[in-house]
């Protein structure tokens, strides 16, 4: 899939929230630290010359499993899907040809458990020893298998373009995609949403550095829809952790589950509709565990919002939690009153029926009044002004405002 056509929005109307809901706080813990070593490397053939590689860590988070070059794309290529007038992507001109490579590695699942996942890293085609800056991109909600990251390898993907920029760039599947399809997508659960995608920024530096690909010390983030959401929840669990982070962009992301799912199901009345018909109600807290009648409310809400032939199984519990009023989980998931230390930018439009434009002034006006100095909201004023309009001015701020910090492009 062309990620910067995001044929993995949400649908409108009746299936608003799934997409709405976007589609993405980890601890990074000792073995973070003993990978994210920054990584140097000169031309010289002879080892005497080269910085030693890390050690692997095993049977943890943020392990690397195994790597292999599944595409290259030239700028030839690159250039012609930027070129294509229905394409989303930014008015750039690429610079590199890139390879890409399907990389896995451990992580943990939605309950906790470690698990395999995957996810791919583009490598511009730059000079022997020349450095890079890492560019993690966290994908938007997409309901095939063939739409993650590791799978969407063509010239038109949003990793290819940036990483044909000259940024080294990583995106991990999540967990429900690549390797772990068939485990439970954690759709809108910030904990595990923030782990896939730090462990992966752990794997990536430690196979970039087997493969002797040097990064410099820069570190950015951006995702637009989930990706937008998940890039929030990732920043705030690196800065916990003490990493340094170069700068942010988060699109149109659900920052505010309570907001997003109120303004979505209760404004649409899908609820009331698809509740009042079958004669169910509104389920209590204890509605959220296993075996409660009620959860069939919940069941029908989510056979009404991920399409039918989607091969990815969407865990529940965003909705669950606020089917049951669950106010201080679902606080706990959201993301938008937080204290920020990045440079970091908002980018939404005005119109978007997916992702409530609230979203973002909630997230900026929370994260300033908790201290955060350097937050910003880029307006989208496309026509129309709606959640795939706004794309491409998401992905234009983005690469304009990263050329203002990157260094080695």
């Amino acid at each position: 899939m062309h990620c910067f056509t995001y044929r993995h929005l949400l649908r409108p109307t009746y299936q608003l929230l799934a997409c709405a809901l976007l589609l993405t706080a980890c601890g990074s813990g000792s073995s973070t630290s003993n990978a994210q070593n920054n990584l140097t490397g000169t031309s010289d053939t002879t080892t005497t010359a080269l910085a030693p590689i890390p050690a692997r860590i095993t049977n943890t988070r943020g392990a690397l499993l195994d790597g292999a070059l599944v595409k290259t794309n030239t700028v030839q290529e690159s250039t012609a899907a930027i070129s294509n007038p229905t394409a989303k992507a930014p008015a750039v001109i690429p610079v590199y040809d890139v390879k890409q490579y399907r990389v896995t590695y451990q992580t943990l699942d939605g309950d906790g458990k470690l698990s395999t996942a995957s996810g791919i890293i583009a490598v511009p085609q730059k000079p022997t020893g020349a450095k890079s800056p890492l560019l993690s991109f966290q994908h938007g909600t997409v309901f095939h298998n063939i739409e993650a990251p590791s799978n969407d390898t063509v010239a038109t993907s949003p990793v290819n373009i940036i990483a044909s920029l000259g940024f080294v760039v990583i995106a991990a599947d999540y967990i429900g995609y690549g390797a772990s399809q068939g485990k439970d997508h954690p759709y809108l659960q910030k904990d595990p949403s923030a782990v896939a995608v730090t462990d992966f920024i752990v794997a990536a530096r430690q196979w970039l550095a087997e493969q002797r690909q040097p990064l410099n010390d820069q570190l950015f983030l951006t995702g637009y829809s989930e990706g937008g959401y998940v890039t929030l929840a990732a920043q705030q669990a690196l800065e916990a952790a003490g990493t340094p982070i170069t700068a942010s962009v988060a699109g149109a992301g659900p920052y505010d589950l309570q907001y997003t799912l109120d303004e979505l199901l209760n404004t649409k009345a899908i609820l009331s509709a698809a509740g009042g018909a079958l004669g169910l109600s509104r389920p209590d807290l204890a509605a959220k565990y296993p075996g409660k009648v009620d959860e069939a409310t919940v069941d029908l809400l989510m056979y009404i919002l991920i399409p039918k032939e989607s091969d990815i199984k969407f865990s529940k519990t965003f909705l669950m939690d606020w089917m049951a009023n669950d106010y201080p989980t679902m606080k706990n998931n959201s993301l938008y009153d937080w204290q920020a230390k990045t440079p970091t930018r908002l980018t939404h439009g005005r119109d978007d029926d997916t992702v409530p434009f609230g979203n973002s002034t909630r997230a900026l006006d929370g994260m300033r009044a908790k201290g955060t100095s350097n937050i910003e909201l880029d307006e989208c004023f496309a026509i129309p002004a709606d959640h795939t309009g706004c794309i491409k001015p998401y992905a234009q701020v983005m690469t304009q405002y990263f050329s203002t910090f990157a260094k080695d492009l």
